[in-house]
């Protein structure tokens, strides 16, 4: 039986059909994969065209702010452009659709994050980093036009408020970015991590809690003379000043970038489960000030 041909022929054939569909299927997959390769080009050059276009033709005055609906960072410096009334226009990438990964944006931006600010006015200056946006455009500013009521002209108050905006930078955004991550997105939950960047950012609050306090006890005695010594005495608390609920800033008697600089990450740090009002009344009464300021809202508002 083994040695009948007609039988070969049967097996050979068979064989020979199996292999044939074998290599229909991959065939199948390869060109599905293909397909799905060139969409994915098209898609790709869909997505970025409006980078392109934007960096094929750009502006000749202003500033191009690039942002992010949800990155506070983005809003920062929107609030510093607002804040000294300059033109500027905000292009909010989406990052669903890879628009941060655009050559032209990674060649202003190599972190291919947000913010990045275009200054139209110095030959297309590109500046990235939210901290040193703010600076280049506070400095800029007091260059052009002798004095920046959100910075100093003085060196010493300069360093000052260049040590809160580092601060900020530093240690209060990413702390609760970092909160906010573990709490809403980390893909298994994590509560030694929730724990130890929330209590982090209480940690920075009591900091900036601390440097405000000072300030109110500084503003109130050098206001209210008239009771100042019963508060030194303590037989007068504080709280009873009219002067309790003015608005007292981290440098200086006005808010400059080193407060500013604050806004939008107090303004989600509810959701990390930390209630400014009742755990950092300073803090709570300094950012609603700032909230209150006509620029901020235009600002935050996408304005």
């Amino acid at each position: 039986m083994a040695g009948n041909p007609e039988h070969m022929s049967t097996v050979s054939n068979l064989s020979a059909g199996l292999k044939n569909v074998n290599i229909s299927e991959q065939q199948l997959r390869d060109t599905t994969i293909l397909q799905q390769h060139l969409t994915n080009e098209v898609n790709d050059q869909t997505q970025i065209s409006r980078i392109s276009a934007f960096f094929q033709n750009q502006p000749t005055e202003g500033f191009t702010l690039f942002s992010h609906r949800s990155a506070p960072n983005g809003f920062k410096v929107a609030i510093i452009l607002s804040e000294l009334n300059l033109n500027y226009n905000t292009i909010f990438l989406d990052f669903n659709s890879g628009e941060q990964r655009a050559p032209e944006f990674v060649a202003i931006n190599p972190n291919a994050r947000v913010p990045a600010l275009i200054d139209h006015y110095n030959d297309n200056t590109s500046i990235w980093e939210s901290g040193a946006i703010v600076l280049y455009l506070v400095s800029k500013y007091l260059n052009e036009q002798g004095e920046c009521k959100l910075w100093s002209n003085n060196l010493v108050e300069q360093s000052q408020i260049s040590s809160w905006v580092f601060f900020q930078t530093s240690g209060h955004a990413p702390m609760i970015g970092q909160a906010l991550h573990f709490r809403y997105f980390h893909s298994t939950p994590v509560p030694s991590a929730v724990e130890r960047y929330t209590d982090e950012v209480r940690r920075v609050y009591g900091v900036i809690e601390m440097a405000l306090a000072e300030r109110r006890e500084a503003l109130i005695m050098d206001l209210d003379v008239d009771n100042a010594a019963a508060y030194s005495a303590g037989t007068t608390p504080l709280s009873q000043s009219r002067y309790f609920d003015y608005p007292v800033w981290l440098v200086g008697d006005r808010a400059t970038i080193a407060d500013l600089s604050f806004v939008p990450w107090n303004n989600v740090v509810d959701r990390v489960g930390i209630n400014l009002k009742s755990e950092f009344p300073e803090v709570y009464k300094w950012t609603k000030y700032m909230m209150r300021r006509p620029a901020v809202i235009r600002a935050l508002r996408g304005e």
